[in-house]
């Protein structure tokens, strides 16, 4: 709810910003806006409110939380014409105080008594644990090659030689595929262990990469690409939040996973600039998918080494 405010707050502000220094402001006060708001605090919220339905739970807000793309771009494409950059900041703004934050402080469960106590959890355990620092260099490693893609791909796909028109198409089928592996986890993954579906869904990193790099010799490889990479989003999405709880259970849940995370956050920002500046000074894009290759296989066997040092409990 306090997230929410702060969106409303600084959407606000980016739409009144006199100059670059206000501009800068308003953003870095966005974002911690987001990082109040968005999947790792649902999340906590869900896992310490839902108990052992959590993961189902976890995957019904990633089928709404994936048409946030679909709704937001057309919505604001449709006003920026008629309102400008300033009135479509001032849109959102509105509808996140009129909207989110009501839905926050109405329908939001109000947990008591133990479950939901992060600040209680010693982290000290949870560190000396072997499978925390696997499942964290897996998601840095992962959040790392889809922040590359997710910026980077049509430019890939361009240079391999595909044209604009298609390089566009193909980048724009990720948001299904990632629904359709959302479908997957509900339909039948939701049965085997979360470290184990995480390894199944990190083995298709690597994958999709190798198809990217077929591209240039074989251009219907790229199709083979956008569906292993857009699944395995879409299923790693969820296994953010529910690996976490196999690991470590319930208790504290918040502050284990944000600790989790925390890297691949930084990865996510760094790796698009890092990409940038390879494909600049080495040559164009090849060494940026070799670099993402690796991390891919990084992500897959960081997660395996989890999966085998995961404890039987239910998530």
């Amino acid at each position: 709810s306090a997230g929410a405010l702060l969106s409303a707050g600084s959407l606000l502000a980016l739409s009144q910003a006199p100059g670059l220094w206000w501009f800068g402001a308003a953003w870095i006060a966005t974002g911690v806006a987001m990082a109040a708001t968005q999947y790792e605090p649902a999340f906590a919220t869900i896992t310490a409110s839902f108990g052992n339905d959590a993961r189902r739970a976890i995957t019904y807000l990633t089928f709404a939380g994936g048409l946030a793309s679909t709704v937001a771009w057309p919505v604001t494409a449709a006003i920026l014409p008629s309102v400008g950059w300033r009135g479509s900041y001032a849109f959102w703004a509105t509808a996140t105080l009129l909207l989110c934050l009501p839905l926050h402080l109405a329908f939001l469960p109000r947990v008591r008594g133990g479950v939901a106590a992060p600040q209680r959890r010693k982290l000290g355990p949870v560190f000396r644990a072997p499978a925390f620092w696997m499942v964290a260099l897996a998601l840095t490693s992962g959040s790392l090659l889809f922040s590359v893609l997710g910026v980077h791909a049509i430019p890939m796909l361009q240079e391999a030689g595909l044209t604009s028109a298609m390089a566009v198409t193909v980048a724009s089928i990720t948001g299904p595929m990632q629904v359709a592996g959302r479908v997957a986890e509900f339909a039948g993954l939701s049965r085997v262990r979360p470290t184990l579906v995480a390894v199944l869904a990190s083995a298709a990193q690597p994958l999709s990469v190798l198809a990217l790099m077929a591209v240039a010799t074989t251009p219907y490889a790229a199709f083979a690409y956008v569906v292993l990479y857009g699944m395995s989003a879409g299923i790693l999405t969820i296994v953010r939040g529910t690996v976490p709880a196999e690991l470590f259970g319930r208790e504290g849940y918040g502050a284990v996973a944000g600790a989790m995370v925390a890297p691949g956050i930084m990865a996510r920002a760094a790796g698009p600039y890092a990409a940038a500046w390879m494909w600049e000074n080495l040559g164009g894009y090849r060494p940026v998918q070799w670099a993402i290759l690796g991390a891919g296989l990084i992500a897959f066997a960081a997660f395996a080494a989890a999966a085998a040092l995961a404890p039987r409990r239910p998530a």
